[in-house]
């Protein structure tokens, strides 16, 4: 049976507390903002001219290759022509449902969190046929709740992960891919990230990596496809929904993310996510 097409939604939130799974046609965008997600995203991307930007790199990428974002990690697409359908299966996947279906011997987060990992997947026509399969039998299940889809789609979801981790650990798998990234940006980034409970500035960057603000912000949009300023408030608002899923008190909570006040952590928790911090908070445990 063939799969249904889903028309896109711009939610970037889980309804599901395991799993969804879409498969997506376009013809008419132009990309999607940088942004965030509290769970893992596995994407096959099937056909169309796209570029995506990672934590700093760009990739071009090639139907058939899978992408791979953990929920730290600061991501956006940009289609560069809509003459080409741009079409993928995108799945997300809850982080603790990840670790439950995991064991003692076998991590099935690695692929998303292990220091080795890699975020743009490129593999020989069998492979990425293979993988394309699970996706689709994913998305078969989702689509008629047949008898037992409860216990299939985890059984189908671990298949998945289990052949996505075993190509990340068998270097022959995968192919090369074209990275586009710059050893100050990456310097930057990793400056930013080990600082982010600090109130960093850009003279301060700009200090550190012995650059003009105007040089450095230039070179830094070009790689992210955002400011310095909103790339460090991004991160500390990922770092506070952490905190406050800790349940760290939320008046502690600005404190540890750098915020110079709690009004400016409010608004800027308001702005970025549509709701404020104890909304936040009570949305995920309800």
């Amino acid at each position: 049976m063939r799969n249904k097409i889903q028309q896109y939604s711009n939610r970037q939130h889980m309804l599901s507390t395991d799993y969804e799974i879409f498969h997506y046609k376009n013809t008419e965008m132009t990309g999607v903002s940088l942004h965030h997600h509290d769970f893992y995203e596995c994407y096959l991307f099937i056909s169309g001219d796209v570029t995506y930007y990672i934590e700093g790199r760009i990739y071009n990428l090639v139907p058939g290759d899978i992408v791979l974002i953990n929920s730290k990690e600061l991501h956006k697409a940009i289609i560069n022509n809509n003459d080409v359908i741009y079409e993928r299966i995108v799945l997300w996947l809850n982080r603790s449902f990840l670790r439950n279906i995991s064991n003692d011997e076998t991590d099935l987060t690695l692929c998303f969190e292990s220091e080795e990992k890699k975020n743009v997947l490129r593999m020989d026509f069998e492979t990425q046929k293979n993988i394309r399969l699970i996706l689709n039998k994913i998305l078969s299940i989702q689509n008629t709740k047949v008898f037992g889809y409860e216990l299939l789609y985890s059984a189908y979801i671990t298949e998945l992960m289990v052949y996505i981790n075993t190509i990340m650990s068998t270097k022959n798998s995968v192919l090369d891919v074209d990275i586009k990234k710059n050893n100050l940006i990456d310097s930057i980034i990793e400056y930013i990230n080990n600082n982010i409970e600090e109130d960093i500035t850009i003279n301060e960057l700009a200090e550190y990596c012995y650059l003009s603000k105007f040089h450095l912000s230039r070179e830094f949009k070009r790689y992210t496809g955002t400011t310095i300023h909103k790339y460090i408030i991004q991160k500390k608002l990922i770092l506070a929904k952490e905190l406050i899923l800790s349940n760290i008190s939320i008046k502690e909570v600005y404190k540890k993310c750098g915020f110079g006040d709690y009004s400016n952590f409010f608004r800027a928790f308001k702005n970025e996510y549509g709701v404020t911090p104890k909304e936040f908070y009570e949305n995920i445990y309800k």
